[in-house]
């Protein structure tokens, strides 16, 4: 969503530097140069970059083209300038800052300090049972909430990265990444420390996995 909403103002910024700089330009130039330039990235996303890291430049490109399809409506009236210029950052601008506080603190639990009974017993039993897939709570020693998330034996030989965790409403969202790296374990798992904890957990993998549903709970 951010890499969308970025290519949405880098629209706005190339829009208004050619109201700068080219200001005897014909507003369908200034389209075709909006739209010209989110194909541009497009292409470059997935011919250059290619794969998953393209994704993101892949995205900033629909940002680009839906500003360049806004430009193109809006120009035609006599506020849509004020809309295109003004209101569209302010919504984006709301929209990060409500992410933001909507971000919550959490620690990567280090394996070694997993050492009460209930813990082990549990990690022992998700290693037997490869096909436990999801997460478990627990509280932690300094009596802080963590999630013990499992990906199951068909992730062998990966570990697990968590890129961001953040709040929807009733909602906690754990945004993971998992990668192959000959990880030992026969169920690779990862225990995440949390402020705080919704009645309804998501975790979501880059890879498009969502560990949402029949969860351990």
């Amino acid at each position: 969503m951010y890499a969308y909403e970025a290519g949405i103002i880098l629209g706005i910024v190339i829009c208004g530097l050619t109201y700068l700089f080219m200001r005897k330009i014909e507003d369908r130039t200034r389209f075709l140069l909006l739209f010209s330039l989110g194909i541009l990235i497009f292409v470059f996303s997935i011919s250059v970059i290619g794969g998953f890291e393209g994704m993101p430049y892949g995205v900033l490109s629909l940002g680009v083209l839906t500003l360049a399809v806004l430009y193109f409506f809006l120009n035609r009236f006599a506020i849509g300038k004020k809309i295109l210029f003004i209101g569209v950052p302010l919504i984006i601008a709301v929209h990060v800052f409500v992410g933001f506080i909507n971000q919550v603190d959490y620690l990567v639990v280090d394996k070694e300090r997993l050492m009460d009974v209930e813990t082990k017993q549990y990690i022992g039993k998700i290693e037997k049972d490869t096909s436990i897939v999801g997460y478990k709570k627990f509280k932690g020693g300094e009596g802080e909430d963590f999630l013990l998330i499992s990906m199951g034996g068909e992730k062998k030989g990966n570990t697990i990265e968590v890129l961001e965790v953040k709040e929807n409403y009733d909602e906690t969202i754990i945004r993971i990444r998992t990668s192959y790296n000959k990880n030992p374990e026969p169920n690779p798992y990862i225990a995440v420390a949390l402020t705080r904890i919704k009645s309804k957990v998501v975790i979501l993998d880059t890879d498009g996995t969502n560990y949402g549903d029949g969860l351990l709970d």
